[in-house]
């Protein structure tokens, strides 16, 4: 099967977003024509640093249902802009060499380990910069609130957030969904929790909204989730806190937790680890090994997020797509099984999303362009099917850690062999992973610890 597909809509101008668009526009041929559609007032995405949130969300939220239940508007900070996750002190947990969109460099004087200002403008110099032609293709304040597929063609309902919410209809051959995994909090369902939350307003929070350390001078706080901002957040907390408790399950990644059990925390107020909640009541949190304490001042659920799409809501066509927990039926990660004129970038876990970005954004051009060939809607489904029974669980499923090279290497030689002439392959900007890269992706926590001490 090849798809020939001309006006691509692009939904997110974050790293996702405008790494499609960069691809997209930098396709040789006749251009393809783009539009990214961003909700916010600026682009970049997560990057884009919101210092009062006020986030919405069910306690517990642990389905896409329970997370479309609640009507809300985001747009509620004083920024215009759309709440993020991105705390005051945050550094990058990856180098700037790997981080990095490829080809494009951090500045040279810019840290090992970049803080979140100096990503924020890493990811506009991206955007600004007149090579990567994405001048005039973002369309801001520009949410979408429908999507359709219809006579051949993606629908979408556009509500205009600047200009009086009047709605635009556009249409496009091929769709590709840059949204993200951070609007909407995943928070378990515990016996007590709701009650506790309902009871007690504030004293549950996600990490999406933990922004600095000064907020919780003196208190007790529990940190749920030991992956990335659950250790991290509780290390910050351990210089402000009174004390610092963090709940774990037993198959947390035992680098992350590092530095709950020694580097970069406050050594005269260490982290007392537990296990995994199994129940609140009115004064105690019971953890699953039958140890408590006593009901801290804070709760602080950083267990990540849901995959939710509100625009596909009532899309009958899209049922099957995502409960929330777990994305389906996704040929190489990407393109839906049943409709691949529709992209979903950004679904692996555990990976440097930067260049997984570019590299997806450019297996989609070569798609759109017909020169990489898709086998049936059949054989598609039945390669998500047996990779779904490959693994035990929906986190297996999307972890890739370093198989994000192996990869990245698959998607670029699908394209190379695609190609019939050696000098198009050389053309091509995009190659195999370098082992330089793979190397020091490989061996990024050990540098981290080097120089960051946590």
């Amino acid at each position: 099967m090849r798809l020939i597909a001309n006006r691509i809509g692009v939904i997110g101008g974050g790293p996702a977003g405008l790494a499609v668009a960069r691809v997209l526009a930098s396709e040789p041929g006749t251009p393809f024509a783009v539009t990214v559609l961003e909700r916010s007032n600026d682009v970049g995405g997560i990057w884009n640093y919101t210092p009062d949130p006020v986030c919405h969300y069910n306690i517990p939220q642990d389905s896409a249902a329970s997370a479309l239940a609640k009507e809300y508007d985001e747009c509620s900070c004083t920024t215009g802009g759309f709440p993020t996750p991105i705390y005051d002190d945050l550094h990058t947990n990856l180098p700037k060499d790997v981080m990095q969109f490829p080809g494009v460099p951090f500045p040279k004087d810019a840290p090992d380990f970049p803080d979140r200002k100096q990503v924020q403008q890493y990811v506009h110099r991206y955007y600004n910069d007149p090579d990567n032609r994405l001048q005039g293709l973002v369309q801001l304040n520009s949410e979408v609130e429908s999507v359709k597929y219809e006579n051949s063609e993606w629908v979408c309902t556009v509500r205009r957030l600047s200009n009086d919410n009047r709605t635009d209809t556009l249409k496009f051959d091929a769709l590709a969904i840059c949204t993200g995994r951070v609007s909407h909090p995943y928070i378990p369902c515990v016996p007590g929790l709701e009650e506790l939350a309902q009871e007690n307003p504030g004293i549950v929070t996600h990490a999406k909204e933990y922004r600095r350390a000064s907020d919780y001078i003196d208190m007790t706080v529990l940190v749920v989730g030991g992956a990335s901002s659950g250790t991290d957040i509780s290390r910050q907390l351990s210089f402000t806190a009174r004390q610092v408790h963090l709940s774990v399950r037993s198959n947390e990644n035992n680098d992350a937790l590092e530095p709950t059990l020694g580097a970069g925390v406050n050594q005269s107020n260490r982290l007392r680890r537990h296990p995994q909640i199994q129940s609140i009541t009115n004064d105690s949190v019971v953890f699953v090994d039958g140890s408590s304490i006593e009901l801290p001042d804070r709760i602080i659920y950083a267990t990540g997020y849901l995959s939710v799409y509100p625009f596909f809501q009532g899309n009958d066509q899209l049922e099957v797509l995502t409960d929330g927990r777990r994305i389906n039926n996704l040929y190489k990660y990407l393109l839906y099984t049943q409709n691949p004129t529709l992209a979903i970038f950004g679904i692996p876990t555990k990976v440097v999303p930067f260049p997984l970005f570019e590299y997806q954004a450019t297996f989609l051009a070569k798609v759109l362009r017909g020169i990489v060939k898709l086998p049936s809607h059949e054989e598609m489904q039945s390669q998500w099917d047996d990779l779904a029974r490959q693994t035990s669980s929906h986190k297996q499923l999307y972890e890739f850690g370093m198989r994000q090279v192996e990869y990245q290497n698959e998607l670029i030689s699908i394209i190379n062999n695609a190609y019939k002439n050696a000098s198009d392959r050389e053309r091509l900007r995009l190659g195999h992973v370098s082992e330089e890269w793979a190397q020091r992706r490989k061996h990024t926590f050990e540098l981290r610890m080097k120089i960051l001490g946590y």
